[in-house]
């Protein structure tokens, strides 16, 4: 039989297509002589002469042979002579030579019987029965070139065209092959890798998996097995597990037909005592844990583990504490960090591995709650101890504070915003786009200089983000704001002529929020009666009757008889409260609101006797009057006042707030058209300017607002310098900022009425402060406290209100003026350097307790929110749905979707509802967990009464809160799937790690047609509801989504023999096989290939793209730890292109290293998509925390194939070359 002449070689070895020819060409000499029954053989080196065979290659091609036939003949011989055709290119040292280093003497010993379908001995291969053997056969189809590292091997088609070799014997006979580093064999033998899954793999019976991967045999006890260890479940494959386990009534009545098809028994949970799901009733009928039953408290709110934790001598305890911990889990409060060895503490508790933070120690979100309850840090405990005085705490901005004690959210966010539905009928989407595209004309227009592809800076975004509304007013205003306990619009002043407007303010103090009877429905009913008769009779025994200010000059007013029978009717209704009252306040509470009320009033008398503050008539027309004026950044208006007051971002979020680039008087003046020309023309009516002013107004809860301020700014500021190109700095827009009257930069327009609890901070000059009232300085020690700055510079109680501009008349109301700027100048830069983690995003409001009465639509609607998305991102979403994230403090609300405005006057025959209401917890004792049903339903929210009664609801639980944090804010999603009509309420934010509870139901689109839904309405019922961050996405938010760890395992059951490691990082795994370190790391082509890379993975590892945080971990892949910090930018990150810099800083859910493309530095394809995904020759190395760099290169050279031309090579700069051959250097 004829050898190939001339093969094509690659290096001192066969290509892949004659290797696998001339293996088949030696196996068919021995198959026809064992079919003609010779003993032995006599061979030559088979065309390792004039043919040009490379000798060592075709030795290990008849030693692969001999193998396959040991036990067929008795010897073998060789007949080899080194002639003329010897020393050349492909045999340098003879033919001799290396059959004789190979094959000389070697003794081969037979397999053992094997029975493994696909394999082979001697000429005789097994069929896929593993016991028919096929005929003995020379070839009877086409060779595979690519052998048996062919990626096709389990295509049917290809399989009956092509002959592949068979499985190795070894696996087959030994379970184990012992040449995995030899080139030859592997290529010659087909190798399945074990499937690492084993028994428990959920692909096993898929016909091409089973073909691709080894898997183990069935149990011997069949549907009997009750086995639950994880080494038996992996060591055999099982019959199907019955949905019904133990409790399958078939199985009760011993039904063997059933019993033959399926499994009956308890798993043990996956993640043992770090199982997160373990608050899931359905989780724990399911598997079996080694901990007792949780408790439904924990871990934020069990009282009673709180003093079994805190007791020093436990044994002294009340018993029935102990009974409850000792028969109930708790989770630990230190997760992962615990290091608590005893064998009760593991025996009672949960550890909940949470991933770490990836900064830790020097993570600067130490003062952020949700941040605290997401991540793990070495020295702070994942569940800290509840602070008593709540967010009310006046260290809570202090690290060292907020680490050790958690804050909940009682004061802070209690504070009333009224809804007045101020922003009806603007488009805030339309007035974004609109906006965008005027600018981007003007620019084309003018011929001005563009931006790069129209990207803003992120400063300047960050600038917009992060700026607070300021607000200026005089001493007067000022004394007035802390009496009645609001910040107030013009109208509001004006309409505190009125007792129930004073009655409103008595009941939103500060003071009056901290009885927390008052949030109950029928004791603020009867409070509201009880001070709008205080007030009225305290009015009247001033004389101030209808808002009329009686005549200082005339002596104490002298009241008629008809005020005199008033004021008896009035003591009279305020007896009646005052008996309720007293029954539900306590006696300090019940002086409280009389004294209270009395001060207010005085103070709105006062108010209307010394009129302060501007006005313009303008104002009234543009409805301005009814909002409190302020400027997002510094405020250098001192026409206004020397007080500054800055408010919480939160307030910008309101339904009602709204902004505008320049004051809302420029509009109607004109001057807005004159300095920015791409407006237009000034409208000539008022109602036209009316028009025109809504359509300037953008809303911080609609998304893309801040793109469109910033295009506003830059175009503003390069007007104003006269620089004709877009191209400016934030330093050049804060340089024209300063030197500008604050009209003229950003006006905000806020909520008319506003609780001090919205204030953050308060500069006064120390001379108006000495002149305040007693009461009015205590007022603000006890309001604010760490939160006012006493300016060292004079300022005057009442301010002429011109000239206007930038700069004070005066040097020292300059100073103080400049003293202010400065230091908000410096916060906001700060904040814009170093963005805060929890920047509000969405609508934010506070309802008052209206038993869903009233409801609030939001100025965003569904399909508005999605022109955004495809205007902001120039593409659709990719799926076809919707999420709703916000967060309340509480429960008790209802959010709505429908197809048309609730609160529109039309009839209502044709509104379609979707409510989901989010129950607040019910009374509960200690031990006794009780929580009322949170639902989602097809109806209106006004109908909650009526289905409460009945409690039908199409989804529902009773357990939605358990496990939860109740006591902060509470992250939820509502996901609305079109395509299948599923509606899915569940928890997000920290709660969604100790919480998989969810409430799912199917909508009927002829019932309900989820498209059709528009408006977002938000209600709540008898307690006040805070509500943050509601906002509409088209993708899910990775980050809202946190979970655990689930490769943790380093602290040991109570059962674990093993000595007990605590380490706050995750051990590393074992690697199931030694495999050599790949020299070429993640830049590594083969590891991807479809043909080559199955062989290559056998022999060699490589890191995992995404290290540590993998999900699913591969045998040819390791996952060391990647200490890299996240980028600062995440996936905002202008670099997320760069191959070295994705290796040097992380990005959320994006894998450390880029996937070597295929065609390196010549690929065409410089999408950014792409660039992103794939790297093109940059040489990325992973470090290797066990060996160093020299020493994985080292060992994978040793496992090349010598080349014969050393360093001398000149393929040696080939990386294709090189990762077949070593080239060793000449001093080695």
């Amino acid at each position: 039989m004829a050898a190939y002449s001339g093969p094509r070689l690659n290096g001192n070895m066969l290509a892949s297509k004659f290797a696998v020819g001339t293996r088949k060409k030696i196996e068919n000499i021995f198959a026809i002589a064992f079919r003609h029954k010779h003993d032995s053989l006599v061979l030559s080196a088979l065309g390792c002469g004039a043919f040009k065979n490379p000798p060592g290659h075709v030795a290990e091609l008849f030693r692969s042979v001999i193998e396959q036939y040991a036990g067929f003949f008795r010897r073998i011989t060789f007949a080899i002579l080194d002639d003329h055709n010897s020393g050349r290119f492909f045999n340098p040292e003879g033919n001799f030579q290396p059959f004789v280093a190979l094959l000389d003497g070697v003794v081969i010993t037979p397999l053992s019987p094997m029975s493994t379908p696909l394999t082979i001995f001697g000429p005789y291969r097994l069929l896929s029965d593993g016991v028919t053997t096929s005929d003995v056969c020379i070839c009877n189809k086409l060779l595979c070139k690519f052998g048996a590292t062919c990626f096709e091997l389990s295509d049917r088609t290809h399989a009956k065209e092509y002959f592949h070799p068979p499985r190795c014997p070894y696996v087959a006979t030994k379970g184990k092959c012992p040449l995995t580093d030899n080139v030859v064999h592997m290529h010659s033998f087909v190798h399945r890798a074990h499937c690492r899954y084993g028994g428990e793999c959920r692909e096993i019976d898929d016909e091409k998996h089973a073909r691709e991967f080894e898997h183990p045999s069935s149990c011997p006890d069949g549907g009997k097995c009750g086995s639950t260890s994880d080494e038996h479940l992996k060591q055999y494959r099982h019959l199907p597990l019955c949905e019904d386990g133990l409790q399958c009534l078939k199985f009760k009545r011993h039904d063997q037909a059933h019993c033959d098809t399926c499994r009956h028994c308890v798993l043990n949970c996956p993640f043992g005592s770090h199982c997160t799901y373990i608050h899931s009733k359905q989780h724990r009928d399911k598997y079996a844990h080694p901990v007792p039953p949780p408790c439904q408290f924990t871990p934020f709110s069990c009282k009673l583990y709180t003093k079994y934790l805190h007791c020093g001598d436990r044994k002294n305890l009340d018993e029935y504490i102990q009974n409850h911990c000792l028969d109930s889990a708790h989770i630990c409060p230190l997760g992962r960090n615990c290091q608590d060895k005893d064998e009760l503490h593991l025996e009672k508790t949960i550890h909940i591995p949470r991933y770490m933070c990836p900064d830790d120690d020097k993570c600067t979100k130490l003062t952020n709650e949700d941040h605290l309850n997401t991540y793990t840090h070495s020295k702070v405990p994942d569940i800290r101890e509840l602070c008593k005085y709540a967010d009310g705490c006046f260290d809570r901005r202090k690290a060292e504070h907020v680490t050790e004690y958690r804050h909940a959210a009682r004061f802070e966010h209690s504070g009333i915003l009224s809804y007045f539905n101020m922003n009806n009928g603007i488009n805030f989407v339309e007035n974004q786009k609109n906006m965008i595209e005027r600018i981007i004309q003007y620019v084309k227009d003018q011929k001005w200089i563009p931006l790069p592809s129209w990207t803003v800076p992120d400063d300047i975004l960050n600038w917009i983000r992060t700026v607070q509304p300021v607000h200026r007013c005089n001493q007067v205003i000022f004394e007035s704001i802390l009496l009645h306990g609001h910040v107030m619009s013009r109208e509001y002043m004006l309409n505190l002529k009125k007792a129930n407007f004073v009655a409103n303010s008595v009941l939103q103090h500060s003071r009056m929020r901290c009885v927390r009877e008052l949030q109950e429905k029928v004791v603020a009913e009867h409070a509201k009666m009880y001070v709008t008769a205080l007030v009225q009779r305290y009015f009247a025994s001033k004389g101030f009757i209808g808002g009329k200010i009686p005549d200082a000059t005339a002596g104490p007013p002298v009241p008629s008889a008809d005020i005199q029978d008033e004021l008896t009717s009035l003591e009279r209704d305020i007896a009646k409260q005052e008996t309720f009252l007293s029954n539900a306040l306590s006696r300090k509470d019940l002086e409280a609101i009389r004294i209270k009320s009395d001060e207010i009033a005085e103070a709105s008398i006062n108010l209307h006797t010394n009129r302060a503050g501007i006005g313009y008539s303008s104002d009234k027309h543009l409805g301005t009057d009814k909002t409190v004026f302020s400027i997002l950044g510094p405020h250098l208006g001192h026409y206004y006042g020397d007080i500054f007051i800055v408010f919480k971002r939160d307030i910008l979020h309101h339904p009602d707030a709204n902004f505008t680039i320049q004051a809302a008087t420029s509009i109607a003046s004109g001057s807005a058209f004159q300095l920015r020309p791409w407006l237009g023309t000034h409208p000539a009516t008022i109602q036209e300017q009316i028009e025109f002013f809504n359509k300037c107004k953008l809303n911080c809860s609609i998304p893309g607002y801040e793109y469109a301020a910033a295009l506003e700014l830059i175009a503003f500021t390069s007007q104003h310098f006269a620089l004709n190109s877009m191209n400016t700095t934030l330093d050049k827009i804060l340089e024209r900022w300063f030197n500008v009257d604050s009209h003229l930069t950003i006006e905000g327009h806020l909520p008319q009425l506003i609780p001090l609890s919205y204030i953050e901070h308060i500069y006064i000059p120390q001379n108006l402060y000495d002149s305040l009232s007693v009461t009015s300085q205590k007022t603000m020690h006890a309001t604010f406290k760490n939160s006012f700055t006493l300016v060292p510079h004079d300022g005057i109680p009442v301010q002429p209100q011109n000239p206007h501009g930038p700069k004070p008349p005066t040097q020292s109301r300059e100073d103080l003026q400049n003293f202010v700027v400065e230091e908000l100048r410096k916060k906001f830069i700060e904040r814009v350097r170093n963005p805060s983690w929890t920047s509000v995003q969405g609508a934010a409001i506070t309802m008052p307790f209206t038993d869903f009465a009233d409801t609030y639509v939001l100025p965003l609607t569904i399909s508005q929110a999605y022109q955004q998305y495809c205007y902001a991102n120039h593409h659709r979403p990719k799926g076809k749905a919707y999420y709703i994230y916000w967060q309340v403090v509480g429960g008790d609300m209802i959010l709505t979707l429908s197809n048309k405005s609730v609160l529109s006057k039309e009839t209502k025959s044709n509104l379609r509802c979707l409510s989901c209401y989010i129950a607040g917890k019910g009374p509960s004792s200690d031990t006794t967990y009780h929580e009322y049903f949170s639902y989602i339903n097809g109806s209106s929210p006004f109908q909650h009464p009526v289905l409460r009664e009945h409690g039908k609801f199409a989804a529902k639980s009773n357990q939605f809160f358990v496990g939860c944090n109740t006591d902060y804010l509470m992250t939820f999603c509502l996901e609305v799937q079109f395509a299948d009509g599923t509606v899915t309420l569940s928890h997000a934010g920290p709660n969604s790690i100790y919480n998989h509870e969810k409430i799912s139901f199917q909508s009927d689109k002829t019932q309900l047609d989820l498209e059709d839904l528009e408006y977002i309405h938000i209600s709540c019922g008898s307690r006040i509801v805070p509500v943050r961050n509601l906002m509409v996405c088209f993708e899910k938010q990775p980050d809202l989504h946190p979970t655990f760890d689930k490769d943790f395992s380093s602290i040991p059951s109570a059962s674990s023999k093993e000595p007990t490691h605590f380490n706050i990082v995750p051990q590393k795994r074992n690697k199931t096989t030694e495999l050599i370190p790949c020299h070429d790391n993640v830049n590594c082509l083969l590891q991807h290939s479809r043909r080559r890379g199955p062989a290559h993975n056998a022999v060699y590892s490589h890191p995992c793209s995404f290290s540590e945080l993998c999900a699913a971990k591969e045998a040819h892949l390791t996952h060391e730890p990647h200490n890299s910090p996240m980028c600062k930018h995440d996936k905002k990150c202008k670099q997320i292109n760069d191959p070295f810099h994705r290796a040097e800083c992380r990005h959320a859910n994006l894998p450390d290293f880029l996937i070597p493309c295929r065609h390196q530095n010549t690929c065409y394809d410089d999408s950014f998509e792409h660039r992103t995904e794939f790297s093109h020759g940059e040489q990325v190395y992973k470090k290797s925390s066990s060996s160093s760099a020299s020493k994985e290169r080292r060992g994978h050279d040793d496992a090349l194939i010598p080349c014969r031309y050393g360093s001398k090579c000149k393929g040696i700069n080939s990386s294709k070359h090189c990762r077949e051959y070593s080239h060793l250097k000449s001093d080695e």
